[in-house]
């Protein structure tokens, strides 16, 4: 989005304005009038404000003097050769001026972007005051000189109105703007926005949750007395703020190229590591550097994202029942072959995780379009967001996100092979896992990157400030577990656990333990059914999924992961920071993430050495005791670490 203030160097007043905007971040670009009299003034202002690489060109055929004697002499100026801001006004000047007028408006427009040039300028961004330029009559000339001088971007005709635009100017604009949107310099279309207002249209818009992206929004900051104003017709009003930004759901985008354009990309939001470390990475990036779009699936929202990330529209955009939707897919063979293999892998092979990725390759191609080019785009994410940013996305440099094992996961590498073959970078949030997977795929390695899962303390305790009651009486004596994870089997590992406890309770250790469970998944009736079956429901609490599990850690002694696989969770980082003792199965990353006897117990992976290693535990809690007060002494938090993101980011561009 950008917040264009036109008339750069018209006065002093209008200068100081402009220049205040850009202190406050209310605008984003300016396009300076370059013969007016305040011309020099707007430079040097831009210079020392550091806005400099934000100055497009504002072509001026109404006001001020002329620069080229051909448009001086010309009946569009006076004796003076100033011009005299009469020739535009009868519509059929859209339409039609003569050929000597046109030459005239050639000469001058050429002198402008001259002075332009010798300004130093380099945005390459050229629009116009009054809007001459998207008139038919003098776009003609002004065209040849976008392809001559090889101009980035243009303003498109006005097309959001407070009131519905009247047929013919309906038709008029329509037809302009796709004229002037194809047109290619030097073989690559010239950038527009879809939309193109004032503040006022903006406001009064029907449309303005569906404009809000891939807009320019028109204002002429002057001051009026001392208050910063808007002066756009038709009345005058108070200037935006960043707040009123913020409330409008409204992100400017870096329009200097000073900034690396980077897309995250999501599945949706839920409770687990991932989002955790989404929202941390998203919070730690310096928007100083990085001008940062993130785009979920589905269920877009801030979610905790600092409000100088701009959340865009989620990407699926198919309703499931829509007739419109049933019947592409239904004429597509791909989604169709995809959908037997989607069958055949859930409930025959019992594979959900080889479905998963055969099926997101087609959800792609039904996903909403970004015609915005980026400098990396990240793929937070495998599935969708892996094969969305490899497929359907522009950007210079490609990034795949592991944030568990591949192979242990379930996944079938030969699905996702030409995605990683794509990819410029794959980063993995544990030294071992990146080692595992550059043993397997050495052709790989020299773009496998180690980049640990980002956690703030501060963020963390934050979270962890609400007020919790637990669903059994609080013993200051007994012995508290807590899980907090997806509840499936073959990946967490939950029903061994259960096993272990019902062993533990059948040689009466288990009087003084209690154990949490929060989450939710396809394996919680079993897992109720069990705690039945054991007649453990007076030890074992499945409450299900919480919003904010974190209230629920400072409750608990111990964080039990019984996990047969993972990559590096963030929920032991979390439990860490709440000064829980980690009690987990040895997973890939587990003896990176945690000092086994130090500031946790790491147990071998199989059931046998999870039940002996709790038995352990609740035989002798002082063993927690001790490793307890080595947690407290730990500062976890590893904010800093975006470090290693910068490096990488540097190292592709």
């Amino acid at each position: 989005m950008i917040i264009n203030a036109d008339d750069f160097g018209y006065s002093k007043s209008v200068n100081m304005a402009i220049t205040d905007c850009f202190k406050q971040k209310t605008i984003n670009r300016t396009t300076i009038m370059v013969n007016m009299p305040c011309a020099e003034e707007a430079v040097a202002l831009s210079k020392e404000n550091n806005f400099f690489d934000s100055v497009g060109l504002h072509i001026n055929l109404t006001e001020g003097k002329a620069l080229s004697k051909e448009c001086a002499s010309s009946e569009l100026c006076d004796g003076s050769g100033f011009f005299k801001g009469t020739f535009h006004i009868p519509f059929k000047s859209r339409l039609y001026l003569s050929k000597k007028i046109r030459h005239a408006i050639f000469c001058e427009v050429e002198a402008q972007i001259k002075r332009y040039l010798e300004m130093g300028f380099t945005l390459m961004h050229a629009d116009s005051h009054n809007y001459t330029h998207a008139y038919f009559s003098v776009y003609t000339p002004v065209r040849k000189l976008l392809k001559k001088y090889g101009f980035k971007s243009v303003r498109i005709s006005r097309n959001v109105a407070p009131e519905k635009i009247s047929l013919p100017f309906q038709i008029y604009k329509t037809l302009f703007n796709a004229i002037i949107k194809n047109l290619k310099i030097k073989g690559k279309k010239i950038k527009t926005t879809k939309y193109f207002c004032s503040i006022q249209d903006f406001l009064s818009s029907n449309e303005k949750s569906e404009i809000k992206n891939d807009i320019e929004i028109m204002t002429h900051p002057d001051y009026i007395g001392d208050v910063l104003t808007d002066n756009t017709l038709p009345e005058p009003h108070p200037f935006v703020t960043k707040e009123w930004l913020s409330d409008n759901g409204l992100h400017l985008e870096d329009v200097s190229g000073k900034k690396i354009k980077l897309l995250v990309c999501f599945i949706h939001a839920h409770i687990g590591g991932a989002m955790t470390s989404l929202v941390n990475f998203l919070n730690a990036l310096d928007t100083e550097k990085y001008d940062v779009d993130v785009m979920f699936y589905e269920n877009e929202g801030r979610h905790g994202i600092k409000d100088e990330i701009n959340i865009l529209p989620q990407g699926k955009r198919h309703k499931k029942g829509s007739v419109s939707n049933i019947i592409k897919k239904a004429i597509s063979p791909a989604y169709l072959i995809a959908t037997v293999q989607d069958k055949y892998y859930k409930k025959i092979k019992k594979n959900k995780r080889k479905a998963v990725q055969i099926m997101s390759k087609q959800g792609c191609k039904y996903s909403r379009r970004l015609d915005k080019e980026y400098d990396i785009a990240v793929a937070y994410e495998f599935n969708w967001c892996m094969n969305y940013v490899i497929d359907r996305v522009k950007a210079k440099k490609k990034v795949i996100w592991h944030h568990v094992e591949f192979e242990k996961s379930g996944m079938d590498y030969k699905i996702d092979k030409k995605a990683m073959d794509k990819a410029d970078a794959l980063v993995f949030v544990s030294e071992d896992c990146k080692k595992s997977y550059c043993e397997k795929h050495p052709e790989h390695k020299d773009k496998a990157h180690f980049i640990s899962n980002l956690l703030s303390s501060e963020y963390v305790r934050g979270k962890g400030e609400e007020d919790i009651s637990l669903p059994f009486e609080e013993d200051e004596n007994e012995l508290k577990f807590i899980t907090v994870a997806r509840i499936s089997f073959e990946h967490k590992g939950i029903d061994r656990a259960v096993r272990a406890f019902a062993r533990l309770k059948e040689e009466g250790l288990l009087r003084s333990v209690k154990w949490l469970i929060i989450g939710d998944g396809r394996d919680m009736e079993k897992l109720r059914a069990m705690i039945e079956e054991y007649s453990l429901t007076d030890t074992i609490y499945p409450i299900g999924v919480r919003q904010n599990p974190i209230p629920y850690l400072k409750k608990a002694d111990c964080f039990l992961l019984p996990s047969r696989h993972e990559g590096k969770p963030m929920v032991i980082t979390e439990s860490f920071i709440m000064g829980l003792v980690p009690v987990v199965t040895e997973y890939t990353s587990a003896r990176e993430q945690i000092k086994d006897g130090i500031d946790g117990l790491v147990f071998d992976n199989n059931e046998e050495a999870l039940y002996e290693g709790l038995k352990k535990v609740v035989t002798n809690p002082k063993i927690i005791e001790e490793l307890k007060n080595n947690v407290i002494k730990t500062d976890y938090g590893n904010e800093k670490e975006i470090a290693e993101f910068d490096k990488l980011a540097d190292k592709l561009m």
